[in-house]
């Protein structure tokens, strides 16, 4: 099933360490490693508890475990292995090859190899390893997975059926989720949070079916919805009320985004195409056409000089919002984009989609910059920090993950959630994480502290 097909019915990487790292401490990655003497990964499907965890209590628990974490680092569990140690970015996920943990435990890194003393790793064990990192890093120990609840608070069942949208009010001090039932003739649903307390304030009615679009106004006195029934709806934060209601689209109104300067809203719909509102009138100001299937994000450059729009048809439009034309298409996801942001400089944009990745782009040169792997599944939602250092992603893995925006290296990966991740917001002090899901919840996470460089 494609992606436009999934979206209409609708990991994690860790920094390993193994074998004799009870020794020695790994502290540099800077000399070089002969990638032609790796064994090929195995051909076989890689399971935890059968291939990787025996490697792991021989070589790895005695100095890295409950009762010793030797370089402070941690291998008995998932969340311990992902965000410990000072090692640093140890594996890149879904590429063994580049990966430093392979060339320590293969022995061709010029400087550090492991285990530093007695026997080394089989080739077969390196092979096994290699599979492991490149299919995904699962770490199932037992027929049922071990899941640790790692959200900081949750709002159960927020909504009926699935939570749709997330979004941090300007401040911090609200959230508006966004969502229903996925059945077209149940109504949707808009709801506000004290995001001190988790507690409902008010619920904004109007829309006959699932709500998907969702967004505050820069000064937090509006918000824009989206939804099935083609209709796009500006409200008046504080009294619910309806100023506007939006009509126009051919079919689902996807996406919203309020311009930086609050006099815009641009919305993006199944229908292919993106439409300017005046907000203050409701007054539809132009269309823009040029993707050849559905729209599903829409982001802004901090400045409001450019619209980004993130399309099914794998492709990323880039339009100069004084001309209201495209002057950019970023084109290399080999699936349907879900999702795009821009960083708060303006220079970059980050995007998701159903190839399962996440790529970084300098929109002025109009090339790809980075591609971060680690999602098991389709990236649905992407968001810069409000310093640019990090970009947080949900996905269909049911995952929230956290990028260094930068390096690509994966630096924390929340389990949690039992459906897909629809959407994700931070809250302007970066201290926040927010996230809609699928299974009806929306999740908040504290956002990880920035890791430890290791030195020699």
């Amino acid at each position: 099933m494609n992606s436009k097909n999934l979206y209409r019915a609708t990991i994690l990487g860790v920094l390993v360490a193994v074998a004799g790292l009870c020794t020695t401490t790994i502290t540099s990655t800077a000399f070089a490693a002969d990638e032609s003497k790796l064994v090929a990964p195995a051909d076989v499907k890689v399971v935890f508890k059968e291939h990787i965890q025996p490697i792991f209590k021989k070589n790895c628990i005695r100095c890295h475990g409950e009762k010793r974490q030797k370089s402070d680092y941690r291998l008995d569990s998932r969340e311990a292995a992902l965000t410990s140690g000072e090692i640093g970015n140890a594996i890149t996920v879904g590429n063994s090859k580049e990966s430093l943990f392979i060339h320590y435990v293969a022995g061709i890194h010029e400087e550090i190899e492991m285990p530093p003393s007695g026997d080394p790793l089989t080739s077969e064990q390196i092979a096994l390893l290699r599979a492991w990192i490149d299919q995904g890093l699962d770490w199932t120990e037992d027929a049922k997975e071990v899941v640790k609840v790692y959200y900081r608070a949750e709002i159960a069942d927020a909504h009926k059926d699935l939570v749709t949208n997330v979004a941090f009010a300007p401040g911090g001090a609200l959230l508006a989720s966004a969502g229903g039932q996925s059945l077209p003739f149940r109504p949707g649903e808009v709801v506000l949070w004290d995001v001190a307390t988790n507690k409902e304030i008010s619920r904004l009615a109007g829309h006959e079916s699932l709500v998907w679009g969702l967004a505050f106004s820069p000064d937090g006195k509006l918000i824009a919805t989206g939804s099935y029934k083609k209709v796009a709806r500006i409200y008046d934060a504080t009294d619910g009320k309806v100023l506007h209601n939006l009509a126009g689209h051919k079919n689902w109104v996807t996406s919203v985004a309020f311009s930086p300067d609050g006099t815009k809203l641009i919305t993006g719909s199944e229908d292919t195409t993106a439409k300017i509102w005046d907000v203050a009138t409701g007054k539809e100001v132009k269309t823009l056409e040029g993707h050849t299937s559905t729209i599903r994000s829409l982001t802004f450059n901090p400045d409001g000089s450019l619209l980004a729009t993130a399309g099914l048809d794998k492709l990323i439009k880039v339009w100069d919002m004084k001309t209201l034309t495209e002057v950019a298409t970023l084109e290399g996801h080999e699936d349907g984009v879900y999702t795009a942001a821009f960083s708060p400089c303006g220079t970059r944009l980050a995007s998701g989609g159903a190839d399962c990745t996440v790529r970084v782009w300098n929109v002025a040169e109009k090339k790809l910059e980075n591609t971060f792997k680690g999602h098991k599944n389709w990236v649905l939602s992407a968001a810069f920090t409000s310093d640019g250092k990090n970009i947080v992603t949900g996905g269909y893995d049911n995952v929230v993950n956290v990028w260094g925006s930068d390096t690509g290296v994966l630096l924390k990966s929340f389990p949690g959630h039992k459906s897909a991740v629809w959407s994700v917001s931070i809250s302007e002090d970066n201290k926040s994480i927010a996230s809609g899901s699928q299974d009806g919840t929306v999740k908040f996470w504290d956002m990880p502290a920035p890791r430890r460089r290791a030195t020699f």
